[in-house]
Order: C-alpha cells, then sequence, then structure tokens
C-alpha cells in the first residue's frame, strides 16, 4: 500500500520535477560536522570522487561550491590551501590523514592550556584558543587572504560555517567570484566584516570557529581571540561596523560557536550560492549550468548518528551517607563539628604532651573550620542566591528547595543535565537536518539533482527499508553484502570526537581507514543510486530521452566504471584506502 501511495504521487508530479541538462558538469558539496568521524568519512568522499570522470574531467574537479560545517571544514580548509599552494588531492589526503593520526590534539591542546607562557597576550585562556593554536602548528598557518591568490582553481564559491551569538544566524567565512562587493565578507546578514579584515583571519582561528561544538568548548571570540601579532587591521575597532544595516547595534566581541547549532549540513550557504551563481557576469558564466539552477548535481555528505538513542529517565540515585540529610541537617553538623572542635582545643590546652597538644590543635583547628564550611552553606540556595540579585518573589520559591533532600536534588540537576544536553545536542541538530533536507526534497528544482551522501546508508536498518521500498534498483545494490554492511555499521559506532584513540588506530582495519572506506563506497553507492534512481528511472524517462547520444554515452560509461568499483567494494570494502595508503 505504501509503494503504490508513493507512485501515485509521483505519478501526479510528472512534468513537475526536471532532470538537469547536463546531469554532472557543475556540482556543489557540502560536508557536515560530526568530529572525526566527519572529517574521515569527508576524505573519503572527495578521495572517491576524485576517481572517477565525466566528460574527461573528474568529478571533484567539476565541484563550484563547496560548504563545510564543523569537523567537514578540517578537510574543506585542508582541501582548499592545497589547491591554491598548487597541490594534489594526494597532497590534501596525507595531511589530512597524518594529523588525525599521528597528533594527539587533546593532548596536546590541553598541554598548551596549561602553559602559563602561552597567555602572556591579550588573547583569551581556553580550551578552544588552545586547540586553534594547535591547528596553527600542526595543521594550518595560512591566513583567509590565500584564498584571493593568483591561483584559479575550481571552487567559486568557498563557505566555511559558523554561528554567531548575537543575531543567533550563521556566520560564515566565504570566498565567491561574484563581484559585488556585499558578498566579499565574512558574517551574515546582520553582520558584515571588511575583506580587508576578514583577509587576515586564520585558517585555523575559522577551523576552531566551525567546530566550536557546545558543552566541548567555550565561545570563541572576535575579534578577540582572533588576533595575532602580525594582524593589524584586526586591531583596528574603527574598521568593524557598529549597526546592523537595519540598525540594530553590534556588540563586540561577537561569540561564535559551531556551524551544527545552525546548519549541520551547511544547506543554507549552498543555496545562496547558487543564487549567487546565477548573477555571475560575462567570463564567469561558464562555471553555472545552462538550467533552472546553476549547478547540476548537488552531493550532501553527512555523518548524522543514524539513530538517536532513546530518552533514559534517571533512576532514583542513592547518594551514599547525605543523600537524606538537606540544607538543614548542615548546620546541625555544623554546630555539633563547632563544639568538637572547641572541645579538642581545650583539651589541648590542658594536656601534659607536646604530641597530643599538637594532635588535638589540628583536630580542634580542623573541626571549626568544617563547621565554618558548613554553616555557610547551611544557608541553602536561598542564603547563596540573595547575593547575585534574585527577587523576593524567586527566593520564596527557592526556599522550598533548601527543605529537599540533597538525594532528591541530585537526581533533578542529573535528569537536567541530561535532557539539556541530549536536546542540544541530538534533538535540535537532527530537527535542523530534517527541515533542511525537507526543503530541498521539497523544491521541485533541486530534488532530481540531489545525491544525500549519509554515512549510515549501508546499515543493516536501512538496507532493509531500502529492498522493501525501492525494488526497483538492480540486486547487486539492493544487497550490499556482509563486508561492506560490517565495515559500515564499525564505521558509525565512532563517537563524536576531535581525536582517535590508540585503541581505535590499532589494526590494518583501524577506525580511521574503517570510516575513509566508508565514505569511498557509499560515495560510489548513492553516485549509483543517483542514476538508477533518478536519471534512469521512469518517472523521467521524458527528460532521459531527451539528453543526446554523448549525454547518455557519459551517464552509461560512469555507471559502468561505479559498477566495476562497486563489485571491488563488495569483495574488500578497504581496497581503495589501501591504495590512498600506499601513496600516502
Amino acid at each position: 500500500m505504501e509503494n503504490e501511495f508513493k507512485i501515485t504521487h509521483d505519478l501526479k508530479n510528472i512534468g513537475k520535477y526536471k532532470l538537469p541538462l547536463n546531469p554532472f558538469d557543475n556540482i556543489a558539496i557540502s560536508l557536515s560536522g560530526g568530529g572525526y568521524r566527519a572529517t574521515s568519512f569527508h576524505l573519503g568522499t572527495i578521495t572517491y570522487l576524485s576517481t572517477k570522470q565525466w566528460k574527461g574531467i573528474n568529478l571533484l574537479e567539476r565541484a563550484r561550491i563547496l560548504s563545510t560545517v564543523s569537523a567537514g571544514s578540517f578537510v574543506g580548509v585542508k582541501y582548499v590551501t592545497t589547491l591554491k599552494r598548487g597541490g594534489s588531492i594526494l597532497d590534501c589526503y596525507k595531511s589530512v590523514h597524518s594529523f588525525m593520526k599521528d597528533c594527539d590534539l587533546a593532548t596536546e591542546a590541553l598541554s598548551y592550556l596549561s602553559d602559563d607562557s602561552n597567555w602572556e597576550d591579550d588573547k583569551q585562556r581556553s580550551l578552544i584558543n588552545s586547540f586553534a593554536a594547535i591547528y596553527h602548528k600542526r595543521f594550518e598557518a595560512e591566513t583567509f587572504d590565500m584564498l584571493w591568490n593568483d591561483n584559479e582553481i575550481h571552487l567559486k564559491e568557498i563557505c566555511f560555517n559558523a554561528t554567531e551569538f548575537n543575531f543567533a544566524l550563521p556566520f560564515c567565512f566565504y570566498k565567491t567570484e561574484n563581484t559585488n562587493k556585499k558578498h566579499e565578507n565574512i558574517g551574515n546578514r546582520k553582520i558584515y566584516i571588511p575583506l580587508e579584515v576578514a583577509k587576515e583571519v586564520r585558517f585555523s582561528d575559522i577551523i576552531a570557529a566551525s567546530s566550536c561544538f557546545p558543552f566541548g568548548f567555550e565561545p570563541i571570540n572576535f575579534p578577540d581571540d582572533f588576533d595575532y601579532p602580525e594582524a593589524v587591521k584586526l586591531k583596528d575597532a574603527s574598521l568593524l561596523p557598529n549597526h546592523a544595516f537595519d540598525g540594530d547595534k553590534i556588540d563586540y566581541p561577537i561569540g561564535i560557536m559551531d556551524g551544527s547549532i545552525y546548519d549541520n549540513q551547511g544547506i543554507d550557504a549552498v543555496v545562496a550560492s547558487e543564487k549567487r551563481m546565477r548573477q555571475y557576469q560575462n567570463e564567469q558564466k561558464i562555471f553555472c549550468s545552462n538550467d533552472t539552477k546553476a549547478v547540476d548535481l548537488y552531493i550532501v555528505s553527512d555523518v548524522s548518528a543514524p539513530t538517536m538513542d532513546s530518552y533514559i529517565r534517571s533512576t532514583e540515585h542513592h547518594i551514599p551517607y547525605i543523600g537524606k540529610w538537606n540544607f538543614g541537617s548542615l548546620q546541625i553538623f555544623g554546630f555539633f563539628s563547632a563544639a568538637i572542635g572547641f572541645f579538642c582545643l581545650a583539651f589541648a590546652i590542658y594536656i601534659n604532651t607536646k604530641l597530643g597538644t599538637i594532635a588535638f590543635s589540628i583536630l580542634g583547628t580542623l573541626g571549626f573550620l568544617i563547621a565554618v564550611v558548613l554553616l555557610v552553606f547551611s544557608k541553602g540556595l536561598t542564603g547563596l542566591t540573595k547575593r547575585f540579585g534574585v527577587s523576593d518573589y524567586e527566593l520564596k520559591r527557592i526556599l522550598h528547595f533548601d527543605r529537599l533532600k540533597f538525594g532528591t536534588l541530585y537526581n533533578l540537576f542529573i535528569n537536567r543535565s541530561i535532557s539539556g544536553i541530549k536536546l542540544v545536542s541530538e534533538v535540535f541538530i537532527k530537527q535542523m537536518n530534517s527541515l533542511s533536507l525537507e526543503r530541498l526534497f521539497s523544491d521541485p528544482f533541486w530534488k532530481p539533482r540531489i545525491v544525500l551522501n549519509a554515512a549510515k546508508k549501508l546499515m543493516t536498518s536501512e538496507v532493509i527499508k531500502r529492498k522493501k521500498k525501492h525494488h526497483y534498483l538492480n540486486e547487486e545494490l539492493l544487497d550490499p553484502g556482509r563486508e561492506i554492511i560490517s565495515a559500515t555499521e564499525k564505521a558509525n559506532t565512532k563517537m563524536t570526537t576531535l581525536w582517535f584513540s590508540d585503541i581505535e588506530l590499532e589494526g590494518e582495519t583501524n577506525m580511521l581507514d574503517t570510516i575513509i572506506a566508508c565514505g569511498q563506497f557509499t560515495t560510489c553507492f548513492n553516485l549509483l543510486e543517483y542514476i538508477e534512481r533518478t536519471l534512469k528511472h521512469e518517472l523521467y524517462a521524458k527528460d532521459y530521452e531527451a539528453y543526446n547520444d554523448v549525454i547518455k554515452f557519459e551517464i552509461d560509461t560512469l555507471h559502468n566504471q561505479l559498477m566495476e568499483d562497486w563489485r571491488k567494494f563488495k569483495l574488500d570494502p578497504y581496497w581503495m584506502v589501501k591504495e590512498w595508503n600506499e601513496k600516502n
């Protein structure tokens, strides 16, 4: 019944959706956030795209738009700067792979944070600034103005995404071919940072801003935390706008955090870039499709977790010894401790031995100190919050919490902490992801040119769903085989962290290479699925038949090459990552 409804629904839309006139000519790519799982997966994605050609040019070099978020910015930044230096995708692979494998990022950042000599300037002593310093030292030392050097590259719209806390909007670091001055900035529709200032920003700080995820880091502040000795214009407050275009005051410094807070897949930046591309003039028009959209294919590389663990209500935790106490109990024990302290000090005066005097003096002093601490805290939340300007109305209600047992208060705190973290780190992000994708797929001009390269695509649960819904795919795609499924499920067990543990890096099929391999064979699968499910689908038969023989030949050639790779992946999911590592 579900399939019948889907077919009927699609039949109603015949003529509404149109295939791109030149399916793979101009490509947009976005790389999602998701820690080192995302970085590794995206590295696999772009390396695979570089191996397949369309009309004599590999698919990666046909990319015109690149949008990256959070950990996706590691790959995006390194790929762009490598190209600007005249390097290759292999150079990019070597750099990113070795950084993730060899750099103990967390340890080095914490060591940097603890060293007083690193914080002699005005930069805030924070964990995110420590990470930025390590990125600058170990990963990328160039500044943003590198994007304006004379070395032309295939990417024409580049955006590294973050989120700012002034207006709750994305904060984009971008470069465009559009000569409109308005677009040659960093920021958003409210805050435009002049190009002359933007060019001084370090890529290491851009990566830090883009990957500054909540609860793991504090916000990175612009321009204060972006400053460094060689920067001149970043220090000049007169160059920064004081008000937004609509008059709202801009308060500096601007707190910036992870791009995933607003858009984990970088879709908005791609949509905006595509609109700008339609305005390209003169010789720049050659990079745009003469179609309803300026790009022919949009690859959304996404490592969103395949599932979300169900919320589990915290059990009633029993705190030993003090669980049944409340703030009133502290007062009783405070007086009791003071009495013991008084007794010990009095006894120390009358005891005849020197050792006894010292011992009881220490015990008496300790008793009085404990009494002071207990009596201070016995005032409860009411007393502790009075100095923070809490109103009497609120204080009356806080008083009720003072009467609760510590065990109950602990459970109240734990339940709120767990649910709050889950809400920000999973629920909000999944909701934003869903809304962004829904907007794309509901657009009749975008839908036939989207490849959702999801890391979860070849997990057991997804394979079962696909066999039920898309039975028209050939059997080789419907059944990826045990080896691919196993590698996919292993790759998706990686937590959202900015490091690999020593255990994860052990063995030939370690976690790093497993996720890279997952990016490679998943990209292969999704390109095949796009050709069979969209380009060659019966719903688009008229559009497909309208293609000339050259385009049909190129589609068939690409399909055959992809299928050849897919068969090799089914035998050994790691064959391609092994080849890249041998070159490394």
